[in-house]
């Protein structure tokens, strides 16, 4: 999961259940994927969304909005998916449906990517049926401001306002969205920068995201959420780390973080996949995450019944966590932390 602001407070060894609860919870979801609930199918990535993501990209938020749309109760999946990610989930979508007026899940699939210092952490990739004069007319009604094509015929489509707000207006304060158009029912919608950037990898100017991120991210696809960013270090709070004896530096020797969620009948079933160096490092790592959730366990009967159900493995050089199980009964916790 992406990090939070969370109030840790531990007098002695004296720590909340929820504190607990929490910090053994961060430990299964805040970074990388494992063994196979889901479907891991070869597909051709050559003309997937992710080829327009930049080289630059930090964080790849991929939405299989078509299996989301097709189930029973497509509100009900996306509560159950929020629960676990609400940045990656409610954030996204709701981002989406905010600056364009589209409603991400009539699109087949949605790619989400940030890129440092973005005026936007919401650039959107998005696979759709809709016709370009659509989405331009959508975006000018849910804006306000009138968008012009800002590209030659002989190039990629690109909108951007006719009109940029002034500094001092109320309106500058919601920097209006950039439109690009690949084709064929594919478009990016968000930062201008961004925007740009990605259709000069269109245009073969530019390289696309490649590396422990693409790695993670192309392990991680398969699921309702897939989620690959840079690691932000140890998921574990550096007081809780003490008190349970954790030497949690390994964690800093983590590359990429992938993260996959699929709604199931039990609640969540998710992966955490590791991206590290080398196997040496990867060992490691699978040694302190094994010892690390028992250890955890110990302080609270509910963390260690949900242990039960969560597996730990390494192939190479990537560590793989897996869970299923209640999303409510123990990822909401999250928020109380």
């Amino acid at each position: 999961m992406s990090p939070r602001s969370r109030r840790h407070t531990a007098a002695g060894a004296a720590l909340s259940r929820r504190a607990v609860l929490a910090a053994g919870v961060a430990l299964v979801t805040a970074t990388a994927g494992c063994t196979r609930f889901f479907d891991d199918e070869d597909t051709d990535t050559t003309d997937e969304l992710v080829a327009h993501a930049p080289a630059d990209s930090t964080v790849l938020t991929h939405l299989d909005t078509s299996a989301i749309a097709a189930a029973d109760d497509a509100q009900q999946v996306l509560d159950d998916l929020a629960t676990v990610d609400p940045d990656h989930v409610d954030g996204v979508t709701a981002s989406i449906d905010a600056q364009t007026g589209l409603d991400p899940l009539a699109a087949a699939e949605v790619l989400v990517f940030a890129v440092a210092d973005a005026e936007s952490d919401t650039t959107a990739i998005l696979e759709s049926d809709w016709t370009e004069a659509h989405v331009v007319e959508s975006l000018e009604e849910t804006t306000g401001h009138e968008y012009e094509r800002v590209t030659d015929e002989d190039e990629p489509a690109r909108y951007e306002p006719a009109q940029t707000p002034a500094e001092d207006s109320s309106e500058a304060a919601l920097e209006p969205s950039a439109l690009g158009v690949y084709g064929d029912g594919r478009f990016i919608i968000g930062d201008v920068d961004a925007v740009r950037a990605s259709l000069a990898i269109h245009s073969d100017d530019a390289a696309a995201v490649a590396g422990p991120i693409r790695d993670a991210y192309d392990d991680a696809r398969g699921a309702q959420i897939a989620v690959a960013s840079e690691s932000a270090g140890s998921p574990i709070p550096a007081e809780y780390a003490s008190l349970a004896g954790l030497n949690t530096d390994i964690f800093d020797e983590v590359e990429a973080v992938g993260r996959s969620y699929t709604a199931v009948e039990a609640g969540v079933a998710l992966e955490v996949r590791f991206h590290v160096g080398d196997e040496r490092d990867a060992t490691e790592l699978e040694t302190v995450l094994n010892g690390a959730l028992p250890v955890l366990g110990e302080l609270d009967a509910e963390l260690e019944a949900a242990r039960e159900d969560v597996m730990i493995s390494r192939d190479e050089t990537v560590v793989e966590v897996a869970y299923e199980g209640d999303a409510d009964a123990v990822f909401a916790l999250l928020d109380e932390v």
